[in-house]
């Protein structure tokens, strides 16, 4: 998976959840002052992503949930780690 198709499923992951138009979504967008997005939010999203990729991601806090493109940058490494 590319860094462009990780930012693409998160995106299309929050625009289905939240029934926001994917227009309105990039990777510099912020969940939370942006989106809104709260706690049971990101716990929907990581559900989601978990059931598209089959990874469980883990995130230490929510500083690590920032954007849309932070989000697919730790799926991408935890992708990686799970190829090696």
């Amino acid at each position: 998976m590319t860094e462009g198709e990780a930012v693409d499923l998160v995106s299309k992951l929050i625009s289905r959840g939240r029934s926001i138009p994917l227009r309105d979504i990039s990777p510099e967008t912020h969940l939370v002052s942006d989106l809104g997005l709260d706690s049971l939010d990101a716990a929907e999203l990581l559900a989601a992503l978990h059931a598209e990729t089959g990874k469980q991601l883990d995130f230490t806090s929510m500083e690590d949930f920032q954007t849309v493109g932070s989000v697919a940058k730790i799926l991408l490494v935890s992708l990686e780690e799970s190829d090696a």
